[in-house]
């Protein structure tokens, strides 16, 4: 299955909260869909139409995410000249330039909400659909939520389209963001198919693109691990991971993020080809250098940095799949390491689909939680090594400690994670190491080190519309 611009526009123009309407959301006027809205939820095709423009719109978020967590942290080198891209490199943001999740999320946040509401009052034409629909609109909420409050810390939580309220909204608390998040992900868990759906939502389709309920238990299991509650981490990654008729360890690295990957949980696919500069994803497109770095813009701006070319082991197959080279013509040459996960550049043939979610986090998530919850190392070993044998690695030979453990845990998901959705710089802060690595890169990129660097600034032009939104410490 692949999207059509069809439902971009539909979603967009006809039901009238797409990117531009919902710009503003904190301080938004009232949306106008009163009058289309019935007929948009009461038919199943429109109904479905506007969940998946929310997916079409998507598709640039993996690689905005994977940019700022891997500039922010000791992944990525930045050549770029842009002020905002430089404020991060050099942990020096600000609310007045830097950019961030914000926006994006909170556009989709309020789409999700408006399918919600919708289904709610109208029905979406068939019981079934609008089960699906409300599962995947419940999942797309959490989803944003998760980045939004690791991005941000406390947030406004919006769970309606009242603009009322969402005009006046004040920050709420991380830990209740949190809960909000599991209500939502348990919600969908029930609501959704087990199986991956086409655009009918119910017929079982091959393309990996709509969010299962497996997809809501492996982000369960990693909001459950960000908030220490290792047990039902423990509990939510195992589920997915004996799911093995639906998902296993791609063998081949360079097979990991082709389109319906074993190892894919969740995928997004371009709407058609072209909608991304005739590119499969965006990440490919962005990440894949052709020349030597830009230094303007945001895209074709960074390589791997020393630091994380120093950490692979020898042998590590993830450091020749994975990191490509761009080679200058020039004398003396000189060498780029670029992200090559994504290998396509560009091409009307769709062979690649962005990565959302893929099963080798779960088995990490798995015994990152089983370290803190005492369980055999044996099983710890397991899991680890598992992702170590499909890199070429043998198997983990270290300490079985507490912290020896942890920090093998920590090293395979630097290795293996590195240029998707910010984990690194994630991993950092929620392992309390944040200061210690910073400390030292910082300086390295041309910038002074401060802890409240963790978080994104509340972005200005949003306090300015809403006079209860307070900003993060360190932030003017």
């Amino acid at each position: 299955m692949k999207y059509t611009n069809t439902f971009l526009k539909f979603f967009f123009c006809y039901l009238g909260i797409g990117l531009t309407a919902c710009k503003k959301f904190v301080q938004i006027g009232p949306p106008n869909t009163r009058i289309v809205t019935a007929s948009v939820f009461n038919n199943t095709s429109a109904a479905t139409s506007a969940v998946l423009g929310i997916y079409t719109a998507m598709t640039q978020d993996s690689y905005n995410m994977s940019l700022y967590g891997g500039i922010l942290s000791d992944e990525l080198t930045n050549y770029s000249g842009d002020a905002g891209i430089i404020s991060l490199y050099s942990n020096s943001m600000s609310s007045m330039a830097t950019p961030g999740p914000w926006n994006n999320a909170y556009n989709y946040i309020y789409q999700a909400n408006a399918v919600m509401g919708g289904l709610s009052k109208y029905g979406g034409g068939s019981a079934a659909v609008a089960q699906q629909l409300m599962g995947e609109a419940k999942f797309i909420r959490a989803y944003w939520y998760f980045y939004l409050t690791n991005c941000y810390g406390d947030v406004p939580l919006a769970t309606s389209t009242d603009y009322t309220i969402n005009s006046q909204l004040p920050r709420t608390a991380r830990s209740d963001v949190y809960q909000q998040i599991i209500k939502d992900l348990k919600d969908a868990e029930t609501l959704l198919n087990s199986n991956f759906v086409d655009q009918s939502d119910t017929t079982i389709a091959d393309d990996r693109i709509r969010p299962t309920k497996w997809a809501a238990a492996a982000l369960l299991a990693r909001t459950y691990l960000y908030i220490g509650d290792y047990t039902n981490a423990v509990t939510k990654a195992t589920e997915v991971i004996n799911e093995s008729s639906m998902f296993a360890i791609e063998p081949n690295l360079n097979k990991v993020f082709l389109a319906n990957s074993s190892e894919a949980i969740w995928q997004l696919a371009v709407p058609t080809p072209g909608f991304i500069a005739s590119s499969n994803t965006l990440d490919g497109y962005a990440f894949i250098l052709r020349t030597a770095p830009s230094n303007s813009g945001n895209t074709n701006i960074s390589t791997i940095s020393n630091q994380l070319m120093s950490d692979f082991e020898p042998g590590d197959q993830r450091k020749i799949s994975w990191i490509g080279e761009f080679n200058t013509p020039d004398s003396p040459v000189v060498t780029f390491n670029f992200p090559y996960k994504y290998k396509v550049y560009q091409s009307n043939d769709i062979t690649e689909y962005t990565m959302m979610l893929r099963l080798a986090e779960q088995y990490l998530i798995r015994a990152e939680a089983g370290v803190q919850t005492n369980a055999d190392p044996a099983s710890i070993l397991r899991d680890i090594n598992a992702i170590r044998h499909r890199a070429g690695l043998p198997d983990y030979t270290g300490g079985i400690d507490k912290q020896s453990l942890l920090d093998a845990v920590l090293h395979e998901r630097r290795v293996e994670f590195f240029a998707e959705w910010g984990h690194r710089w994630f991993d950092l802060i929620r392992s309390n190491k944040a200061n210690d690595v910073m400390s030292i890169v910082t300086p390295l990129k041309g910038g002074a080190w401060s802890p409240t660097g963790e978080l994104f600034p509340i972005p200005q032009s949003e306090r300015l519309k809403d006079i209860h939104l307070t900003q993060n410490n360190g932030y003017n």
